[in-house]
């Protein structure tokens, strides 16, 4: 029973760190750090006009990690990306906190780059092409520690022809100094599991339970032998 316990510890151990940091772990994504993982991109569209050559482009592409799967704006067409689950914020230091990956070759397939809380009032934070970083800390109008949950980007360079026509081909945008939601989009959230649970039903699955599901009884099994081993002895 001893040399049982001897191997129940380290296991027990390795069981409530697992469950303890989940899945929240950070990726790399080009090269680029994101603390917590795919969840720092954007979410949804909240506007867009795509002009010229690209008007017909999926706009849904923008969306998520950087996959190399893009949208091209055209001349001086936009997009209007929002961060649901996350939202971009302050570092408090000179590290990067927003990462804007667009996947053409060109040099000259520019972007302009603005966030706001609202969605309507804009704060620009510079031009971006191919994989660019920014640190939004010393721009002026942001606010340390406030919640940006909008992130706009605008074809700069306005060709009418040539191989860069289409404009620039935008793949994914991502917070790389991400924290909660804003509180209109947490209560949205709230509101729409709330919806969810009034309307669930419990179907019938096969499904293979998520490991949380299956350690915590599993610790609390574990547990009691070992509780029950001491008091044997």
């Amino acid at each position: 029973m001893k040399h049982v316990r001897k191997l129940l510890i380290p296991v027990v151990m390795i069981l409530i760190c697992l469950a303890a940091t989940g899945t929240a772990l950070g990726a790399s994504y080009r090269g680029v750090e994101f603390p917590a993982g795919a969840v720092c991109f954007a979410d949804e569209v909240a506007d867009y006009q795509l002009n010229g050559g690209a008007a017909s482009g999926d706009i849904s592409r923008i969306l998520g990690i950087p996959d190399g799967k893009y949208v091209s704006l055209g001349d001086k067409g936009y997009i209007v990306v929002k961060f649901t689950d996350n939202a971009l914020t302050t570092s408090g230091d000179s590290q990067y906190d927003l990462a804007v990956f667009e996947a053409g070759s060109s040099a000259r397939e520019q972007v302009e780059v603005f966030i706001s809380t609202d969605g309507q009032n804009w704060i620009k934070i510079g031009d971006a092409n191919k994989k660019t970083l920014f640190d939004i800390d010393p721009i002026e109008g942001v606010i340390q520690g406030e919640k940006y949950s909008y992130v706009k980007l605008t074809d700069l360079t306005g060709l009418s022809k040539g191989t860069s026509y289409e404009g620039a081909d935008m793949d994914a945008v991502g917070a790389i100094t991400s924290t909660d939601p804003a509180p209109e989009d947490e209560r949205a959230e709230e509101e729409n599991e709330e919806n969810e649970k009034a309307e669930r039903t419990i179907p019938e699955s096969n499904e293979i339970p998520e490991f949380p599901t299956i350690a915590i009884p599993m610790l609390a099994i574990l547990g009691l032998a070992f509780i029950y081993g001491r008091r044997k002895e």
